[in-house]
């Protein structure tokens, strides 16, 4: 063997062992991954499924492209390459066996790249066997709705890939007849060999076949969310694109059919005024006629817009899960005296934190002396029984931020990262939720009739926690971890090849050092994101949130079924993508202690959601059997409630032709926003008595943003099965979120209240909430002020708003008791003066800061209070 055959074998050597070990160590970290979950059989079916897709793809791919440089090949007669012998310069000719090769291995690396960029087409045609019917079809192609969500994505892939061939096999064959002279240019005339002739029509032919599946494939995307309305079918759509669809399709046949004919008859200015016409067609069809068919009116046929209009209606509220949906009235007057007791018990109910993520965090970081800022917070709303009735609370766990630890000089060592404490999450704690000032309060236990404050965070689970909801690093648990009950979880290092295989696939040395021993197990892909994308990648998933049942801690997230292909439906912008259907037809569980992950369907899944998971051979278990103690605490998935609320803004809820609503944003603005953004109030309450259950309540205004249309309110049964209602109100009372945001701003009593509670790092007014009780709606808003700079916010004042009146209070019993009483909007008409108004906020602070065993901010409060009423210049006159 020659030296530059011995080099070159060397190369592809190593090159095979890098990439093909490194594909080995990811498949094999997978496979035993998987097998430690218990579905080792579901990946090695998944496995097989898709390496025979790939290789049928990749045979199919090198018959195609083989058979156009081939042909190419064959055309050449003999090529020369000049060579220097001494010192005499001959022409040698080229073995034909090389070029062959050549021919071969440009046609197998466009194989290789065709299947690389389509490694999914398995995925796609189970997903087009095994979908079930959605029993909803469409009137414009009699399509049913399950075609457009799984066959017309296969169909589009399969397009996409046609085309693609052909296209890069016309561009090597032209560019191939260019180099090898049967293409040539001479006196400004293109002269071509009759080989390289025939070639490229046949290739005119078979692309004209693809433009022509293209254009009758364009009408069903039309119908497809492809419409020019939000994705909605207008009446031009109807009467002029989808027809011209067709029309062009018929059109693509013809034109292929005459490329062929003119192998026979070599008329090139026939094939040529082929091309050209269909050129033209397309772009009428396609542009011109659509953009005056717009500009004139053509379709403003009343009856054809009235049943579009209908169409978009029914099949955009189908899509997202809102036909039938319940309508209930709800008062927006004034509050009558005996509705007291019914109105503290629905202000006490309400989370305080909703839409105040960071504050609860900020809150719990400082409680623990955490000053590195190494660890974050998952805070998840949960009820206690207290006084007989639920209560808000939150069950919070840290967990070691990776960014921050990557930022601290010197970084802390492998091993306390990855088996110590840094690699496992926090004793959770339960604290109280519930609207009120001063410190947290951690309560003893979640069931406890009258949760007793202790000093200390409360552990709630036996065994570390390890397996987390955010973005973690792999975790090493040694043998002595391991119980005579339960055993470690994790994958077993074992021999020295699997640590190999593992260490390359992570990229972690430190497996296969002193660092850790063969009878370790190695956690990783522990984090929720991650464990639950490399599961059940055909859904998307809300972040997990923690719940205890059964005396075990799990976290529970939320599965979603989303698409932008429902027919004849509009898109709601969600996560940054446009979709026009969207369920939560799936619930995943998992055990924060040992990892066990349970994949459910949530009561009332359709069929179709079944099929879905099938084809991904992921069986969801039946929702009957989970346990009941966690069906109780799941909730209505929130993704799914913001884009229904979405949908519900845009359609308002009287049909075709009635009042459209809007979102209430923080903003005065809704233009762009993405429905995933919205942010519900979670609420504890009985709206329908006399079961107090967690409503999730989004506001709704009218178009104009005039006054408040309703409450969007969702809750689960105790069966876990979702429900929606949508609250409607009457009466002139029903201000805008808006606009109580900007009336409690302006009473000079809150006015007074944010600079009496103020601090150097200034002060936060949180997020307005609107809870329907005692016959009404109650406006509250809670504001924020830190201690000291630098410190988190804490909860100074909360104040309500109803009709004309208005209260502050430390908590959700003084606050609904001042507004009864009307100390806030009527008190500042009775009494004039700025000075009185804030000797009254500074006195009901001085009041919350003594119930809170607050004394700091007692004697800002009592100072406030003494500057307000002249005390302050009275004892300086005094002095000689």
């Amino acid at each position: 063997m020659s030296r530059r055959r011995l080099a070159l074998f060397a190369v592809a050597a190593v090159l095979v062992l890098l990439f093909g070990g490194r594909w080995v160590a990811l498949r094999y970290t997978e496979h035993v991954w998987f097998a430690e979950l218990g579905q080792g059989a579901r990946f090695r079916a998944l496995f097989l499924r898709s390496v025979l897709w790939q290789a049928a793809l990749f045979l199919a791919a090198l018959a195609w492209y083989a058979a156009h440089t081939l042909a190419v090949y064959r055309s050449i007669g003999s090529v020369h390459l000049p060579r220097r012998l001494g010192g005499l310069e001959i022409d040698e000719a080229v073995p034909g066996r090389v070029l062959r090769g050549i021919a071969l291995g440009v046609a197998g690396l466009l194989a290789l790249a065709t299947t690389y960029t389509f490694n999914d087409l398995g995925d796609y045609v189970a997903l087009a066997r095994h979908a079930a019917p959605f029993r909803l079809s469409e009137p414009v192609l009699q399509q049913d709705a399950a075609f457009y969500l799984a066959t017309l994505p296969l169909l589009e892939l399969l397009q996409l890939l046609a085309m693609i061939s052909v296209l890069l096999a016309t561009a090597i064959s032209v560019g191939l007849y260019a180099l090898t002279g049967s293409f040539t240019v001479t006196r400004r005339r293109l002269r071509i060999t009759p080989h390289a002739r025939t070639h490229v029509v046949v290739l005119l032919g078979a692309l004209a076949l693809v433009l022509a599946w293209g254009f009758h494939l364009d009408a069903y995307e039309t119908v497809a969310g492809g419409g020019h309305h939000e994705g909605a079918l207008t009446g031009v759509d109807r009467v002029v694109r989808i027809p011209a669809s067709s029309a062009l399709s018929l059109i693509a046949l013809v034109v292929a059919a005459g490329s062929v004919l003119s192998l026979r008859w070599i008329r090139p200015a026939l094939l040529l005024s082929l091309w050209a016409t269909f050129g033209v067609a397309a772009v009428l069809g396609r542009l011109v006629i659509p953009v005056l068919a717009d500009a004139w009116g053509a379709a403003a046929n009343p009856t054809l817009q009235q049943t579009i209009a209908q169409y978009t209606d029914g099949f955009s509220r189908a899509g997202f899960g809102l036909l039938d949906l319940p309508v209930h009235n709800v008062g927006a007057g004034e509050l009558r005296a005996e509705s007291t007791a019914a109105l503290e018990e629905a202000v006490q109910g309400v989370y305080a934190w909703s839409g105040e993520r960071e504050i609860p965090a900020r809150l719990l970081e400082e409680a623990g002396g955490d000053t590195s800022h190494t660890r974050v917070w998952t805070v998840s709303p949960v009820a206690v029984q207290a006084g007989g009735h639920e209560r808000p609370a939150a069950l919070a766990v840290s967990q070691t931020d990776p960014g921050a630890m990557a930022r601290l000089v010197p970084r802390p060592r492998w091993t306390p990262l990855h088996r110590g404490a840094f690699a496992w999450a926090g004793e959770p704690v339960l604290i109280e939720a519930g609207l009120r000032t001063g410190a947290l309060q951690y309560l003893a236990s979640p069931g406890a009739a009258d949760p007793a404050p202790t000093d200390t965070p409360v552990r709630r689970v036996q065994g570390r926690v390890r397996f987390l909801p955010r973005i973690a690093e792999l975790g090493v648990v040694g043998p002595d971890e391991s119980t005579f009950e339960e055993q470690g979880p994790g994958v077993m290092l074992g021999t020295f090849p699997r640590r190999l295989l593992l260490a390359w696939a992570l990229q972690s040395p430190p497996l296969l050092d002193d660092h850790t021993s063969n009878a370790d197990r190695i956690l990783y892909w522990r984090d929720l994101p991650t464990r639950l994308a490399r599961l059940y990648p055909f859904a998307a998933f809300d972040p997990a949130r923690a719940v205890l049942a059964g005396g075990r801690l799990i976290w529970v997230a939320d599965g979603y079924l989303m698409s932008g292909r429902f027919p004849l439906a509009e898109h709601v912008r969600w996560h940054g993508d446009d979709v026009n259907y969207l369920a939560a037809p799936y619930v995943v569980s998992v055990d924060a202690v040992n990892g066990l992950t349970r994949f459910f369907l949530r009561p009332g899944a359709s069929a179709f959601a079944v099929s879905v998971a099938e084809a991904a051979l992921a069986a969801p278990l039946a929702p009957d059997s989970m346990a009941p103690a966690l069906r109780q605490e799941l909730r209505y998935p929130t993704g799914l409630l913001g884009a229904q609320a979405a949908m519900i803004a845009r359609r308002g809820i009287d049909g075709p032709g009635g009042a459209p609503w809007s979102l209430a944003w923080a903003d005065s603005s809704a233009a762009g926003r993405d429905a995933a953004l919205v942010q519900p109030t979670l609420a504890f309450i009985a709206l329908e008595p006399p079961r107090v259950q967690a409503w999730q309540i989004v506001p709704l205004t009218d178009a104009a943003g005039t006054r408040l249309a309703g409450l969007l309110a969702a809750s689960a049964t105790a069966a876990g099965v979702p429900q929606l209602r949508v609250l409607r109100t009457d009466g002139p009372a029903a201000i805008t979120p808006l606009a109580a945001i900007s009336r409690i701003a302006a009473t000079p009593l809150v006015q007074a209240a944010v600079a009496a509670a103020g601090s150097e790092a200034g002060s936060h007014r949180g997020r307005l909430f609107v809870v329907p009780a005692g016959g009404g709606l109650v406006y509250g808003q809670a504001l924020y002020a830190p201690a000291r700079t630098n410190e988190p916010f804490r909860m100074t004042t909360l104040v309500l708003l109803s009709g004309a009146r208005l209260g502050l209070g430390a908590d959700a019993r003084t606050a609904v008791r001042s507004l009864m009483r009307g100390e806030g909007e009527g008190m500042s008409a009775l009494i004039t003066g700025e000075e009185m108004a804030q000797a009254q906020a500074a006195f009901l602070a001085l009041d919350s800061a003594r119930g809170a065993g607050d004394w700091e901010r007692f004697g800002r409060a009592w100072s406030a209070l003494r500057r307000a009423l002249h005390l302050e210049a009275a004892r300086a006159g005094a002095r000689p």
